[in-house]
């Protein structure tokens, strides 16, 4: 098993990503399986599906940034490569040798941590966000039943949170509506019926900082959320 890196033409600017996803053992194809590249902050720049032969290529642009390689299908969860460095014309050629629950390649060496939701994690703390973490969450979700008790159970000063449902969460430091984010969706409106128990973690970004990841989206602030997926305590 083999990684070639091939030099393209420099007019495409572009890298590629090209290979065949197997099942280890009688080496039958891996067909309609998602493949997903991820910077580190949780952001997809490209993802294709293999074809009935497990054959796939994805173009992608990382800006020169280190990306990992996700890969699930119905009743398999997400693996993550360790992290890949590819110069802006590179073709990386990977075959995916699959067992049961997880993906393993002679080249690329894959590991089921961390979890997407742990980059996110990482990212957020990385970028200096108000951070209420999983095990901080896990203590105030099970005293919870709506997720504004959970808010108000973390007894943070940087919002309000209102007596009725169809008033805001507001920034106590501008008295404006926070935008509810929920897994990197700005919401618009009112915010919607979260149950605490599906929340991961969360975090509080004033102004600037909703304003740099999600522009005028988040006029005020955010309140953002990611919610648990499978592996996730």
């Amino acid at each position: 098993m083999l990684i070639a890196l091939l030099s393209l033409p420099h007019s495409l600017q572009a890298q590629v990503l090209r290979g065949t996803a197997r099942f280890a053992g009688d080496d039958r194809p891996l067909d309609r399986a998602r493949v997903i590249a991820l910077l580190r902050d949780g952001r997809s720049i490209g993802s294709t599906v293999t074809d009935d032969q497990g054959r796939f290529q994805l173009r992608i642009n990382a800006g020169g940034k280190p990306f990992a390689i996700s890969m699930t299908r119905i009743g398999m969860a997400p693996t993550l490569s360790e992290e890949i460095t590819l110069a802006n014309t590179d073709t990386l050629d990977v075959n995916f040798s699959v067992v049961e629950t997880g993906i393993r390649t002679d080249t690329v060496r894959v590991k089921s941590t961390p979890s997407l939701n742990d980059l996110r994690l990482t990212e957020a703390r990385r970028r200096g966000w108000r951070v209420f973490p999983p095990a901080e969450v896990e203590k105030l979700r099970e005293r919870s039943n709506s997720f504004e008790d959970l808010l108000r159970s973390t007894g943070f000063p940087g919002f309000v949170v209102p007596s009725r449902r169809d008033e805001c969460i507001r920034s106590t430091r501008y008295n404006r509506c926070l935008t509810i984010v929920i897994d990197g969706v700005p919401l618009s409106g009112s915010y919607p019926n979260i149950n605490p128990r599906d929340v991961y973690f969360f975090a509080l970004l004033g102004k600037t900082e909703a304003a740099v990841q999600f522009g005028d989206r988040t006029p005020w602030g955010a309140i953002v959320i990611y919610t648990r997926a499978k592996g996730d305590r």
